[in-house]
């Protein structure tokens, strides 16, 4: 039996109440956040992602998401999904490069056999043989048994056939020199049809320990009640003799070394380009939001300087999408540029956009003052709902391994001033810091 060794409670912006933060003695940590709802939102979020792969398993991470809902000792496979649906439950999993997380949204009347099925679901995933399906030859003859090894192969062939997949997947992996994070995170089809249920058993044992996996609890509930559920739900086996993974080394980088230009060709009508520069850690918290701001100054929305500069008034406009987004991540942000244009402009694209990284050292009050207030709401709304209140502790939880963060972000959002975001872009912005990938009609050779 488990037992509760630190409790805490965590003041978290909006929410009438704090945090109440519990860590039993196998590590497992429990986040119960209050908030008045007829839905409760149950969520567990485990530290490990591509991030945690090798050239051996790469792909891994996201294969065992979908096997985890294959059965357990107690639950057949299939009966998790049909008895949530039932219950008028929604039920999701996502992987990404740092984590990977599983949520439950339900009325609250049905917490408790929702809570009892999603910890055995964690703790006692058995991965059988029939529903991984048998290895392949994914470039022969497909399987006569089609299960999940075939269904995580076809998404991953979907995605090849994605235009701005291809263009991000040959500018994500030149970013980095040997960090994982330069891998997708979906894997290579070569990979998953052939890993092996013992690889797959050895990755989940590895790293889908107690100590690892954070649990949280959003919604209107009894709270000592829901620790009695919490920890009748969660049975953690025993690993002392298991064999580990070993994943690739882990050496943040923040800087890109070798920037370059990558162009490919393919059947495309139009012309496609990401700009990508890498930043520090997402528990940067101030320099986070700093380059948060920045994309809405730059590439958020029809008021953005690209939008408004390169389609709204361009008296010949060849770009047909233009945008700027910020992903952050445990070893280093990546901060990119985006556009979709006229293949015969390429060059013209490639130093416009440039000449917009450059100029970020003149950004305006009014602009930094809209971008304020865009975070500002969007910040306020996270704490609405409670799938989105689990959401955001989560990040914070898994992401920054700092809670308390997100009731640092409006004071030091206030904090921030123009010429601060005028040196973060000049720190992490500069075009010669850039690595660019340019997807581009066949023709154009």
């Amino acid at each position: 039996m488990t037992k509760i060794t630190k409790r805490e409670e965590i003041n978290y912006p909006y929410l009438e109440r704090p945090l109440s933060v519990l860590t039993y003695d196998n590590g497992h940590r429990v986040i119960l956040a209050h908030k008045k709802s007829t839905m409760i939102n149950i969520s567990s979020w485990v530290k490990t992602g591509s991030i945690n792969e090798n050239n051996e398993n790469n792909g891994v991470s996201h294969f065992v998401e979908h096997l985890l809902f294959k059965g357990t000792t107690k639950h057949k496979a299939g009966e998790f999904d049909r008895v949530m649906e039932q219950k008028g439950g929604i039920i999701n999993a996502a992987t990404w490069k740092d984590y990977t997380f599983y949520y439950i949204n339900i009325p609250k009347e049905h917490y408790k056999i929702a809570l009892n099925m999603h910890g055995d679901m964690i703790c006692d995933a058995l991965f059988p043989e029939d529903e991984i399906g048998p290895a392949f030859d994914p470039e022969g003859c497909e399987p006569e048994t089609k299960r999940e090894r075939y269904v995580v192969i076809e998404e991953i062939r979907m995605g090849e056939d994605n235009n701005w997949r291809k263009v991000y997947k040959n500018l994500n992996s030149s970013m980095y020199l040997s960090h994982p994070y330069k891998r997708e995170v979906i894997g290579t089809a070569k990979i998953i049809a052939n890993i092996s249920q013992k690889e797959i058993m050895k990755y989940y044992k590895t790293f889908y320990t107690p100590d690892n996996i954070t649990t949280i609890v959003a919604g209107d509930f009894d709270e000592d009640e829901i620790i009695k559920t919490v920890e009748e739900s969660f049975n953690f086996k025993e690993n002392t003799k298991l064999e580990k993974c070993t994943p690739d080394k882990q050496i943040p980088e923040i800087r890109i070394e070798k920037p370059e230009t990558i162009i490919n060709y393919s059947d495309v009508n139009s012309g496609y380009i990401m700009l990508g520069a890498l930043c520090d850690s997402a528990k940067n918290l101030k320099e986070t939001i700093a380059l948060d701001l920045i994309s809405t100054i730059l590439g958020d929305g029809k008021s953005s300087r690209l939008y408004t500069g390169l389609i709204e008034t361009n008296k010949e406009p060849y770009y047909y999408q233009v945008e700027s987004c910020h992903y952050q991540f445990r070893d280093g942000d990546n901060f990119f540029i985006e556009a979709n244009f006229n293949p015969e402009k390429k060059d013209i694209v490639v130093n416009e956009l440039n000449e917009y990284l450059k100029n970020l050292d003149n950004i305006t009050e009014e602009e930094l003052k809209k971008a304020k207030k865009r975070a500002k709401v969007n910040f306020a709304q996270d704490s609405e709902m409670v799938a989105d209140i689990a959401d955001t502790i989560g990040y914070y939880a898994t992401v920054c391994d700092d809670i308390s963060l997100a009731n640092e972000y409006l004071s030091t959002l206030d904090d921030i001033d123009c010429v601060y975001l005028e040196n973060i872009a000049k720190k992490y912005l500069n075009p010669k810091n850039v690595s660019v990938s340019i997807l581009l009609p066949e023709g154009e050779k």
